[in-house]
């Protein structure tokens, strides 16, 4: 798993961002899933060796539902398959227990022949399981999204096709999220994201979100500087804080006098460049071209002769 991905799982499996990630994905929105209702499940099918990225527990009054989400930065050509593994091997766990359960509870220790079977009683019920993939890459995803659209259905096996069941996937993409549809600091996550690879349009969506922007919370700052490419802002981190919340905007203003710096380093590098090859054609000794770089550039001698050594040939 990559660091985008690793920041990610930390960042969505918090109780409260993962309830808003999922009522902003999935329901426009609409509050259906509570963070209080939130609890950790376990990820690791040890025997398998398999990992589910984020695996939680969602209570509504009594019963809950476990949603995992599997964070994408790269598009996974056999993710039908992999999310059916996930749930099957869940499901399986969930068998398990509720057989360990009954033979524990069955009078006698003895269950009848369905039920020893199966492991289940007629009226036991497992509990639902949603896999959502939240894809974050920067390419449109063009993997398979079923089952079906894995299988070599070609001429003599199309006949089999309608008995096959098919496996949809719950495919949450970057691009079709809206903003408005979170109500933490998801909302500007998703935002910076969105925008990553332009700065003017991450310039401008700071302009016109700057109060939400100037009171990030740390997660969401740490977040958003690695999916932007800017993990420097971490290091300065400290710099940025504010009454317990961190300001971007001034993180942003820093990027922009660094580039602009950047700039001007690159000037005068080309400045400096020209300067030794046009001496250098007019026949200019080189001790009065390393006087000349010192007083025009405003750099000491072993800079000068850095230079000169690595333009002059």
């Amino acid at each position: 798993m990559g660091k985008k991905n690793n920041v990610m799982c930390d960042y969505l499996g918090k109780p409260e961002k993962f309830a808003d990630f999922i009522n902003g994905s999935l329901y426009e929105g609409k509050q259906v899933v509570k963070p209080d209702g939130v609890k950790v499940s376990p990820t690791v099918y040890a025997k398998e060796e398999r990992v589910r990225d984020i695996l939680r527990m969602v209570y509504r009054e009594e019963n809950y539902v476990l949603i995992g989400v599997e964070n994408q930065n790269s598009v996974h050509y056999a993710m039908p398959v992999r999310c059916m593994e996930y749930d099957a091997l869940e499901y399986k766990t969930q068998l398990k227990e509720l057989r360990e359960h009954n033979e524990r509870t069955r009078k006698g220790g003895v269950m009848n022949g369905a039920e020893f079977l199966s492991g289940m009683k007629k009226e036991d019920r497992l509990h639902p399981v949603v896999t959502i993939v939240f894809y974050h890459g920067e390419e449109e995803y063009d993997g398979c999204r079923n089952l079906h659209d894995m299988l070599n259905f070609g001429k003599e096996n199309e006949i089999f096709k309608q008995y096959i069941t098919n496996y949809h996937i719950n495919l949450v993409t970057l691009e079709a999220l809206r903003e408005e549809n979170f109500r933490t600091d998801v909302r500007e996550l998703i935002g910076f994201m969105k925008r990553r690879r332009s700065k003017e349009e991450l310039e401008e969506y700071c302009r016109e979100n700057e109060e939400r922007i100037r009171q990030m919370d740390e997660d969401t700052f740490d977040a958003v500087s690695v999916m932007i490419n800017r993990p420097r802002f971490i290091k300065k981190k400290a710099v940025y804080r504010e009454g317990g919340k961190v300001n971007m905007c001034k993180a942003m203003d820093d990027w922009e006098k660094e580039l602009l710096q950047e700039g001007m380093e690159k000037g005068i590098e080309r400045g400096i460049k020209v300067m030794i090859l046009d001496n250098l054609e007019e026949g200019v000794s080189k001790e009065k071209i390393l006087g000349k770089l010192q007083k025009h550039f405003g750099i000491d001698l072993d800079s000068a002769k850095e230079c000169y050594a690595r333009y002059a040939v």
